[in-house]
C-alpha cells in the first residue's frame, strides 16, 4: 500500500463526537509520521460524501476515509466502486457495520493509524434495486425499524431496541416469495435480510457464514414468530448461533429476486428505503478496495 494522498470525509452528524476540530486533532496525532498528504472536509447533506468521493477519485487521490456511520460509509464506497481509489473507515456511527466486520478499530486515533500500516482487502458489493450495499440489505421488521429509527435524533443502540420492542407487538408480518437459483421459497417471515457480511451493527450477528469475497449473498429467513419466541432467542443473534433457531433459514446465491405482498420500506446497509413490491437483487464480484488491519 503506498499511499501519497488521501481525502478525509467527515460526516459532523454522525456519533458523539460532532466537532470537527477534536476528530481532527486526534487524526492528526496519530497521522504524526504518515508518508502521505491528506485534507478534511465536512459533509453538509445526505449524498454529500458520495459526491466528495467521486470527485476525489477524479482528482487522483489515493484513498478516501469515511468518517462517520454506515450511510457515510455507504456514500463513499458506491462512489468508489471499481475504482483505484481505496476506502477508509474511521467508524463514528451507531452500529458501524462495515468496520466491525473488517476488524477496523472503533477508536479514532487506532483507526487512522491503519492507513499507515494497513493493507488492502477487495470484497464484494450487492446491489438492490438502484442501491448498493456493502454489509447488507433487509425487508420486514428490520426495514421499518430501521426507517423509524432514521427519524430519530436520539442515536445508538438503545432507542434503536426501544422502537423495535414497541413496534414487534403490533407487527403484522407478510409473505414474501423468494426467487434464486432456478427455485423460490415462499414464506412468511418476520425479516428477510440478505447479507454481504456476517453481522448488522452492533455487534448482531444475522449471516455467521457469509464471506464478503466470495461471490454470494446469503439469505437469511426469520419466519413469523411470537413475542417471547423471539425474547428467548435474541441472545443468540450476538453470539453467532442464529442458525440454531428452528425458525431460521439461510440460502446462498448471485441473483435473488423477492415479491412481497404490498409495497413497503427495504434498508440497504441500514439506510432506509421505499419499494413497490417486486425488488431484485445481485452480487457485484471483487467491487470494492478497502484498507483493513494487517494480518486480518
Amino acid at each position: 500500500m503506498n499511499l501519497k494522498k488521501v481525502k478525509f470525509v467527515h460526516n459532523p452528524k454522525s456519533g458523539i463526537i460532532h466537532s470537527p476540530f477534536i476528530i481532527r486533532k486526534a487524526i492528526d496525532s496519530a497521522l504524526t509520521d504518515a508518508p502521505f498528504k491528506y485534507d478534511f472536509i465536512e459533509t453538509e447533506y445526505r449524498g454529500h460524501a458520495r459526491e466528495i468521493a467521486s470527485q476525489a477519485a477524479t482528482d487522483r487521490y489515493d484513498a478516501v476515509v469515511a468518517i462517520g456511520g454506515d450511510g457515510t460509509v455507504n456514500e463513499v464506497a458506491t462512489a468508489l466502486l471499481h475504482s483505484h481509489v481505496l476506502l477508509g473507515i474511521i467508524p463514528m456511527g451507531s452500529g458501524n457495520g462495515l468496520a466491525r466486520a473488517m476488524e477496523i478499530p472503533l477508536m479514532v486515533r487506532r483507526a487512522a493509524k491503519i492507513l499507515i500500516d494497513g493493507r488492502v482487502r477487495v470484497i464484494d458489493a450487492g446491489k438492490i434495486e438502484n442501491y448498493y450495499f456493502f454489509v447488507n440489505t433487509g425487508l420486514g421488521f428490520e426495514a421499518l425499524i430501521g426507517k423509524l429509527f432514521d427519524d430519530q435524533s436520539l442515536r445508538g443502540p438503545i432507542p434503536y431496541f426501544t422502537i423495535g420492542f414497541k413496534e414487534f407487538l403490533n407487527y403484522h408480518p407478510e409473505v414474501f416469495i423468494i426467487k434464486f437459483n432456478g427455485k423460490q421459497v415462499a414464506v412468511p417471515a418476520l425479516l428477510v435480510n440478505i447479507a454481504n457480511q456476517k453481522g448488522w451493527g452492533n455487534g448482531a450477528i444475522i449471516a455467521p457464514h457469509a464471506k464478503p469475497d466470495d461471490g454470494l449473498l446469503d439469505i437469511c429467513i426469520i419466519r413469523r414468530t411470537n413475542f417471547l419466541y423471539s425474547l428467548f432467542h435474541l441472545p443468540k443473534l450476538f453470539t453467532g448461533n442464529i442458525e440454531k433457531v428452528t425458525k431460521y433459514e439461510r440460502y446462498q446465491a448471485k441473483e435473488i429476486q423477492i415479491i412481497r405482498e404490498h409495497p413497503g420500506p427495504f434498508h440497504y446497509d441500514g439506510e432506509p428505503q421505499d419499494s413497490g413490491t417486486l425488488l431484485n437483487i445481485s452480487v457485484i464480484p471483487k467491487a470494492l478496495k478497502i484498507i483493513v488491519p494487517k494480518g486480518k
